[in-house]
């Protein structure tokens, strides 16, 4: 009991915290906010944005005092029907709109995302309803002198838009942009962003200059130059998108709001409009190129994850073919064990070509396991690494089958790869050599590996030359064609662009070309890079959305 009586007191405290807390800035607003430049419109859409509902009624109350004390004054001279309809405070009207927006149109789809259409929207429409009822208790005046015209409308309803467009920005820009960061990292950040020098040294110069010099011109000619206030806010927001037009663009429209007089002056208004509008349109080509943006980034990560997993599907495979390989030498040892102690209890039942028959098939079992668990996984790969694979296992293979074979490998940082492109690395070594010697018939082989690191990512450069060949080299002497050495190799019947596709899983590429005496093909490889892809929001097209 005495607990919920403490949450219910500090709930209350709460309450009369916000609601004194609002008062006293629109008080301290009020002076400065007119028909052409509502601030108190801007102060009040972004109250209703950022604060939770739970405290609406507290910011309705908090405005409902000093405005009922604002138009007490003026019902002698509009009348009280007038003073009715301008005593409703109007962050009440607006509250449908605000959370119509908020929880039918999706205006926060997740923390730290907003949705700019239904934020237009809503501003749009709060706009709207503050100027109808204005223009209702216009309308209504008992003043002789007061005449309503639709010009007073549209006067009412830009101030109010261009007002939001001023205050809302970049409270909701603070809120993106924190990220839950503290007010330090964030001080840092802004010291280090290009966006802010650019701001600061390039767009706010020009806005300024252009106020000052519309600020001496007349009426009309002002009018004119302030509507190329939106130029430098269009500049920042080709190149960084929405951000560019939160930066910059309440400058903008507080230049064009500063400059002008408050009076229901058609060309005022059309200033206002336009920067208005072009403001807007900027906001939204700004929040559509960081929606593009942002579903190009996650296309980019979905595909790194998927090279990601077929990475670890490689890599797994080639573990399996090195316990299988392991286990068939095992199994190759064991048979040629057994296979001794038969021969060894019944050679004196057989004849001399018996047993040398026997010995010889014996013989041929053992070196074909031998060969198929060596084809599989080298003992040399398992035992020393990949290097002695490179230089004795193929050299090995090559040198039975008659052909001459070199090894060049050079650079640093071979041994830092990781293992799937060192898996990468000998498979693609074994398919270029079975290209090279089935394709081109070579008799003289020379790979060259090299290793390095650029801009902090590792790589590795593979070149297989094959020179000489012709119709003698097809067959060597020693009895093994090409097709016999790329089994031994353990390579399937994989082409060029086989051997490229496998080269792309590690963003690389692969380069062939064929010459009068033999065959080149070079293949470069990047180390792998394993990411993955975390819970992010994906915005559908028709949705606008900035974080």
């Amino acid at each position: 009991m005495g607990k919920a009586w403490g949450a219910r007191r500090r709930e209350w405290l709460w309450q009369v915290v916000v609601a004194l807390a609002y008062a006293l800035a629109y008080c301290a607003i009020r002076p400065f906010s007119d028909a052409h430049w509502s601030l108190t419109s801007g102060l009040r859409l972004a109250c209703l944005l950022l604060i939770p509902y739970r405290f609406w009624l507290a910011l309705a109350v908090g405005e409902a005092a000093p405005l009922a004390y604002s138009v007490f004054k003026c019902v002698g001279l509009y009348g009280v029907v007038t003073a009715s309809i301008w005593s409703i405070p109007p962050i009440a009207v607006a509250m449908p709109v605000v959370w119509f927006c908020r929880q039918r149109l999706g205006l926060f789809p997740a923390q730290r995302v907003i949705d700019m259409k239904a934020l237009l929207i809503c501003a749009l429409g709060s706009s709207l309803l503050w100027a109808v009822v204005t223009y209702a208790g216009f309308v209504t005046a008992t003043d002789p002198h007061m005449h309503a015209s639709p010009i007073m409308l549209a006067g009412v309803f830009v101030g109010s838009y261009v007002a939001i467009l001023t205050m809302v920005t970049w409270p909701l820009f603070f809120r993106i942009a924190r990220n839950g960061r503290s007010l330090r990292e964030m001080a840092l950040e802004a010291v280090h962003s290009t966006l802010a020098w650019d701001a600061l040294l390039y767009a706010l110069p020009a806005l300024l200059a252009i106020a000052v010099a519309s600020a001496w011109m007349g009426a009309e000619s002002g009018a004119i130059l302030q509507m190329s206030l939106f130029l430098p806010v269009a500049w920042l927001t080709l190149k960084y998108g929405w951000r560019g037009a939160a930066v910059t663009g309440p400058i903008a429209v507080g230049c064009v709001c500063v400059l002008t007089l408050s009076v229901p002056d058609p060309i005022v208004i059309q200033a206002q409009f336009f920067v208005a509008f072009a403001v807007t349109f900027l906001f939204l080509m700004g929040a559509r190129i960081a929606s593009q943006i942002h579903a190009q980034e996650q296309e980019r990560l979905t595909v790194d994850k998927a090279l990601s997993v077929v990475q670890q599907v490689l890599h797994q495979g080639e573990v399996r073919l090195r316990q299988t390989s392991a286990a068939l030498e095992m199994v190759g040892g064991n048979v040629s064990l057994s296979q001794g102690r038969v021969l060894q209890k019944v050679q004196r039942f057989l004849s001399p070509d018996e047993r040398a028959a026997l010995n010889r098939e014996a013989s041929t079992t053992k070196h074909r396991i031998y060969g198929l668990a060596e084809s599989m996984h080298p003992v040399a790969w398992r035992e020393r690494g990949l290097p002695a694979a490179l230089r004795e296992s193929i050299g090995r293979i090559l040198d039975e089958g008659g052909i001459a074979y070199e090894c060049i490998i050079q650079g640093r940082g071979l041994s830092q790869l990781a293992p799937p492109v060192h898996q990468a690395i000998y498979r693609i070594v074994c398919e270029s050599v079975a290209q090279v010697c089935t394709q081109a018939a070579s008799d003289r082989i020379t790979l060259t590996l090299r290793g390095g690191e650029t801009q902090g990512r590792r790589w590795a450069a593979i070149r297989v030359t094959g020179t000489g060949g012709g119709q003698a080299a097809r067959q060597s002497p020693r009895g093994q064609s090409g097709a016999d050495v790329a089994a031994r190799l353990g390579a399937g019947t994989s082409t060029p662009s086989s051997i490229a596709a496998q080269a792309e899983l590690f963003d690389g590429l692969m380069h062939a070309r064929r010459g009068k005496h033999g065959m080149t093909l070079s293949v470069m490889l990047y180390d792998a890079q394993h990411l993955t892809l975390g819970k992010q929001m994906q915005p559908r097209a028709a949705q606008l959305w900035v974080r």
